[in-house]
C-alpha cells in the first residue's frame, strides 16, 4: 500500500442507490462467490468504487478477472475491520437532501464489505461504528443513509456485521437544541481505554492555556481535566482500537472550526466523550474580532437555552428569532445566512487542528491496549464520499453540493491534500493539513505534497468544485 497514491473518480452519478445497493452485474470476481449477488442496474456508485479500487493498483494484475481480490493483501483472516463513516447527525434545516449531504452513505460502504469478504473467504469480523453528537438520534441516522437496510441485507444472508453507536454519553436536547440531560451509556461492548499522548500531543505546544480549553456545550474547566501539564488524553473505544485494518468514511465537506471536514477530521468520532476533545481557547482563538451584535445574539441564545423558565424562555426566543434570526430557527438561519463566527468557527481557529492531529496518531499509533507506539499499528484506508459533498455553513448546516466525486487511498493527509485541492481550497491555509505533512512526535506523514500520485480518470489538477467556505473562513482558504 503505497500512502503517496491517491485514486479520484469524477462521475455524472449525483444521486445515491436504493438499499441494499447491489452491483448493476455480476462482476467476474463474484461469479464463484458462495454469497449469492442480486443485482441493481441503477447502482452506479458500486463501479465507482470497484474502478477506485483499481486506480488504488490493488490486484491490478487480475482485474476484471474471477481471480481479482482487491483486498487480499489488506485483510486477512479472522482481522477485525472496522469502518467509520461520518455520522455526525441525523437532522439538517434541509430534510433529507440535507441528511445525505451530511453523512456517509451506506451505497459507498457496501462494496467495500463485499470485498473484505471476498478476501478472507466471508471469515473477518466486520463493524461499522461512529460517535456522532450527543443528541442524534442514532435510529433515525442509520435509517436515512441506509446502513439500517444494509445491514440487514448482511443478515438476510446470515453474515454478521456488527453496527455500533460507540457513544460514552447521550444528550437529551429539545427542539432548540438544549442538551437538558445527560445520560452516561457507555455504548461500546469492548469498552473504553484513555489513550495519553502525553508531550507528544499537539496540545502540549499551548498547554499555557489549559485551563482556556474549551468545547461547546460544556462548562469551563471541562476540557482541562484531560488537557494540562499532566496528560493529554482521549477516550477511545475498545473496539477502534482492536481494528487491524481501519476504514474511514468521510464527507466531502466544509467545516466551520477546521475549514474542511474529510479523512483528517472525520476521526473526532473516534472519541467516545466529546467533553475530552479541545476546539477553541477562551478569548485566545475563540472568535476572530469582538463583534457585539454577534456576541449578544451567540449568548443570549446560549443563556436561553440553558437558564430561562420554560415562559421567559419562550418568549425570549421568539423575541431572538424577530430581532437576530429573521423568524428563522437557529439552524435555518446558520444555512441561509451563515452561522456564528464565535466558538473558534474562523480561520484563526489554532486548536482544532491539534486536537484533529492527535487522533489520527491514535489511530495509526496505538496498540490495542491504547499504548502508543513509533511504528503504525493498523492498517488504514479512506474513501470520501463526494457524490454529495457540503459547502458554506459545514458541517451540519451547510448546502448540499452535487459533485460526482470519490476520492481514496492509504493515507489520510494524502487524500486530503487532493480533496481539499479540489474543492477550491490552498491547503497550506488549512492547518490539520498543512502541519499534517510536518514530521512531529510521530512519523505520521513521511512525503511531502509533490510527491503524491494521483490515479483519476479526469485531468484533476484543471478540476475546480468552487466550494463556497463557511463564513468564518470565506477569502482566507480558497487558492
Amino acid at each position: 500500500m503505497d500512502q503517496k497514491l491517491v485514486s479520484l473518480i469524477k462521475s455524472e452519478t449525483l444521486e445515491y442507490p436504493k438499499a441494499p445497493f447491489n452491483p448493476p452485474e455480476i462482476y467476474p470476481e463474484f461469479e464463484l462467490e458462495e454469497l449469492e449477488y442480486e443485482t441493481d442496474t441503477l447502482n452506479n456508485i458500486y463501479p465507482l468504487i470497484r474502478n477506485l479500487l483499481f486506480n488504488l493498483g490493488l490486484d491490478k494484475e487480475n482485474y476484471n478477472t474471477k481471480f481479482w481480490n482487491p483486498l487480499k493483501n489488506i485483510v486477512e483472516k479472522g482481522d477485525n475491520v472496522v469502518i467509520k463513516p461520518n455520522l455526525v447527525f441525523d437532522n439538517h434545516p434541509f430534510g433529507l437532501e440535507g441528511i445525505l449531504s451530511m453523512v456517509a452513505h451506506a451505497s459507498i460502504i457496501r462494496p467495500v464489505i463485499d470485498y473484505a469478504l471476498k478476501a478472507t473467504d466471508n471469515n473477518c469480523l466486520i463493524t461499522i461504528c461512529d460517535v456522532p453528537l450527543q443528541n442524534a438520534d442514532w435510529d433515525n441516522l442509520i435509517e436515512q443513509n441506509g446502513l439500517k437496510d444494509l445491514v440487514k441485507y448482511y443478515d438476510s444472508k446470515k453474515i454478521k456485521i456488527n453496527l455500533l453507536d460507540l457513544r460514552y454519553e447521550i444528550a437529551i436536547s429539545n427542539k432548540e437544541g438544549h442538551h437538558y440531560k445527560r445520560i452516561k451509556k457507555a455504548q461500546d461492548p469492548k469498552g473504553y481505554l484513555a489513550v495519553d499522548l502525553k508531550k507528544k500531543s499537539y496540545i502540549q505546544e499551548i498547554i499555557k492555556d489549559y485551563r482556556k480549553l474549551e468545547i461547546t456545550n460544556y462548562g469551563i474547566g471541562t476540557v482541562s481535566k484531560r488537557h494540562n501539564y499532566e496528560k493529554n488524553e482521549y477516550l477511545i473505544p475498545k473496539t477502534i482500537l482492536d481494528a487491524d485494518l481501519f476504514i474511514n468514511v468521510p464527507k466531502l465537506k466544509t467545516h466551520r472550526k477546521a475549514g474542511v471536514t474529510l479523512s483528517l477530521k472525520n476521526l473526532i468520532g473516534i472519541n467516545g466523550d466529546k467533553s475530552w476533545i479541545a476546539h477553541h481557547r477562551r478569548g485566545v482563538d475563540e472568535y476572530e474580532k469582538f463583534n457585539l451584535k454577534e456576541f449578544i445574539k451567540w449568548r443570549v441564545n446560549y443563556y436561553s437555552k440553558l437558564y430561562m423558565p420554560n415562559f421567559f424562555n419562550t418568549l425570549l426566543k421568539k423575541l431572538f428569532r424577530i430581532i437576530f434570526l429573521k423568524g428563522k430557527t437557529i439552524k435555518e438561519h446558520g444555512a441561509i445566512y451563515g452561522g456564528t463566527t464565535m466558538e473558534g468557527n474562523w480561520y484563526g481557529n489554532d486548536t482544532i487542528w491539534r486536537t484533529i492531529l492527535d487522533l489520527n496518531n491514535i489511530i495509526f499509533f496505538a496498540n490495542k491496549n491504547g499504548e502508543m507506539k513509533e511504528t503504525q499499528q493498523r492498517k488504514y484506508m479512506t474513501i470520501i464520499d463526494g457524490i454529495i459533498g457540503m459547502d458554506k455553513e459545514g458541517p451540519m448546516d451547510g448546502y448540499p453540493k452535487k459533485c460526482g466525486v470519490l476520492i481514496g487511498g492509504f493515507h489520510p493527509v494524502a487524500v486530503d491534500y487532493v480533496a481539499s485541492y479540489i474543492m477550491g481550497f490552498n491547503f497550506i491555509k488549512i492547518p490539520k493539513i498543512r502541519e499534517g505533512f510536518k514530521e512531529k512526535y510521530f512519523k505520521l506523514t513521511q512525503f511531502n505534497h509533490d510527491e503524491i500520485i494521483v490515479n483519476s480518470n479526469i485531468d484533476w489538477k484543471n478540476l475546480n468544485l468552487n466550494f463556497a467556505a463557511s463564513k468564518g473562513w470565506k477569502g482566507h482558504c480558497e487558492r
